[in-house]
C-alpha cells in the first residue's frame, strides 16, 4: 500500500489543486500536514486579522477534509523538520505540496526535498513555468512586455474537480489550533470594513458568485476599481487568492463564463489584465530569489543611503502622519487587514518619497497586516514603488493631496476613518 503526506501551504482548498489531486492518483491512501512555524505566525510578523482569516480558512479545509474521510495533522515547528519525521512515523514514500516562488518557500522545498522524496506541481497561478513562451532567465523587465508576450498564446486548463474521497488511515495527534494557542487575540470585527472577509473555499466561490453575477460589477470593473468605499468598487477575491482557497484559474473561467453569458468589455479584460499582474510578480520572485527582499530590489543600484527614522516609520504605521487622506487608509488597513489597491498606492507612495523612508520596512508592514498578503505581489508593488523593480520610471510619485481631491472629493473616507 502506497502512502503519501500531503504538505499544505498556501492552497487551502479541495476542488482545482493539482498537487492534491497528484498525490490521490498516485498513493492509495494520503494524509494532510499543516505546519505552524513560530517564525511566519509570531505576532510581530503577522496580525491577529490576518492570522484569524488564515484560520478560518484552514478550519473550513479541515472540515471538507473530514467529509471525505481524510484527515489533517497539525504540527507546530518548521516544515523541513517535521515532515520527515511524519512520514518516517507512518511510513509515506512520498511528500507531495504545492511549488511556491518565493525565497523562503522555496528554500523549505529545497530543505526538505534533501531529506525526503518531494514531488511539486504547479497550480498557484494561471499557468506554469513551462507554459512561458520564454526561458525564465530571460523574463521581460516590465510588465507591458511580458503581457503582450504571455497573451499572444495564453492557454489556460481546465478547472479540476474536486476529489470524491479521501482514504487515510491516520490518526491525528495534533489539535487545531485556535489564536491564544498561537499568541495571537482574538481580533474584534470594525463595521466601517468594506466588507466581512471570512475565510474558506466556499465563501471565496460565494463572493466571486455575487460580486459578478448577482450584483453584476464586472461589467463596470474598469470605472469602479479605484473606489475606496464598500464591497462593490473591486474583486476583493486577493484575501482567498492569497491563502488558496480560491485558484486564478477559477476566477479566469468565472470571467470567460461571464463575457460569454453576458458581456465582454475593456472591465472583463481588466480583471484578466489584473491576474497578469499577479503571474509577473510570481514570476518575477522566482526568477530574482532573495533579491525582492532586499533594499535594493533588483536593480540594485544603491538605495541603501537611506535613513530610517523610526518616529515618522511608527507615525505612518499608526496613521498619525501629517497628511489626513494618507491616515485615513493606514486606519483601515490597522482595523480591517484591508486596503484598497488606490490607497495601498498612495499611503506606499508617501512613506517613500514625502518621509524619505525605506520602501523595505513599509513591505514588511504590509506583510504583518494584510489578509491578502501574498510575497510576490507586495514586494513587487513596492519594489515597483521604490524605483527598484519592475518600473520603466525611475520612481513613481502620487500626490496625496491631488489623490484625495480626485477620489475622495467628498470626504466620505477620510470622515468614515478619521471620525
Amino acid at each position: 500500500m502506497t502512502k503519501g503526506v500531503y504538505w499544505l501551504r498556501n492552497d487551502l482548498r479541495i476542488s482545482e489543486n493539482l498537487a492534491l489531486a497528484r498525490a490521490i492518483s498516485e498513493c492509495d491512501e494520503v494524509l494532510l500536514v499543516k505546519v505552524f512555524d513560530d517564525r511566519t505566525w509570531d505576532p510581530s510578523r503577522m496580525s491577529s486579522i490576518r492570522a484569524n482569516f488564515a484560520l478560518q480558512s484552514l478550519y473550513a479545509l479541515h472540515g471538507k477534509v473530514n467529509d471525505l474521510g481524510g484527515v489533517i495533522d497539525f504540527i507546530h515547528g518548521r516544515a523541513s523538520e517535521e515532515i520527515p519525521k511524519i512520514m518516517k512515523s507512518w511510513g509515506a514514500e512520498r511528500c507531495y505540496a504545492q511549488r511556491e516562488d518565493a525565497w523562503d518557500e522555496v528554500v523549505e522545498e529545497r530543505e526538505i526535498g534533501q531529506k525526503v522524496e518531494l514531488v511539486l506541481s504547479e497550480g498557484k497561478g494561471l499557468f506554469s513555468e513551462e507554459d512561458l513562451p520564454f526561458d525564465l532567465v530571460d523574463l521581460p523587465m516590465v510588465f507591458s512586455s511580458f503581457r503582450s508576450k504571455v497573451e499572444k498564446g495564453l492557454s489556460v486548463r481546465p478547472i479540476l474537480k474536486a476529489p470524491r474521497r479521501i482514504n487515510c488511515s491516520w490518526t491525528a495527534r495534533g489539535e487545531f489550533p485556535d489564536l491564544a494557542s498561537l499568541a495571537h487575540q482574538q481580533p474584534q470585527f470594525d463595521s466601517r470594513a468594506a466588507m466581512n472577509f471570512l475565510g474558506g473555499e466556499d465563501r471565496a466561490r460565494d463572493w466571486m458568485k455575487e460580486w459578478i453575477w448577482n450584483r453584476d460589477c464586472l461589467k463596470t470593473y474598469k470605472d469602479t476599481r479605484n473606489g475606496l468605499l464598500g464591497p462593490d468598487y473591486s474583486s476583493k477575491f486577493s484575501p482567498w487568492l492569497a491563502n488558496g482557497c480560491l485558484s486564478a484559474v477559477e476566477v479566469y473561467w468565472e470571467i470567460k463564463s461571464y463575457e460569454s453569458k453576458r458581456v465582454a468589455n475593456e472591465s472583463t479584460y481588466w480583471l484578466l489584465f489584473e491576474l497578469l499582474w499577479r503571474e509577473f510578480f510570481r514570476f518575477v520572485a522566482r526568477r530574482h530569489g532573495p533579491k525582492i527582499f532586499c533594499r535594493e530590489g533588483i536593480k540594485q543600484d544603491g538605495l541603501s543611503k537611506l535613513k530610517e527614522n523610526l518616529d515618522m516609520l511608527d507615525n505612518w504605521k499608526s496613521g498619525r502622519t501629517q497628511d489626513d487622506f494618507v491616515n485615513a487608509n493606514m486606519l483601515e488597513l490597522n482595523r480591517t487587514g484591508w486596503m484598497s489597491n488606490r490607497g495601498r498606492q498612495i499611503v506606499a507612495s508617501y512613506l517613500i518619497h514625502d518621509l524619505g523612508q525605506d520602501w523595505l520596512a513599509g513591505a514588511r508592514y504590509f506583510e504583518s497586516q494584510l489578509i491578502d498578503y501574498d510575497p510576490c505581489s507586495n514586494y513587487g508593488n513596492w519594489m515597483y514603488l521604490g524605483g527598484v523593480g519592475n518600473d520603466s520610471r525611475s520612481s513613481r510619485v502620487f500626490n496625496p493631496v491631488k489623490q484625495a481631491e480626485f477620489y475622495d472629493h467628498q470626504g466620505r473616507f477620510r470622515k468614515l476613518w478619521l471620525s
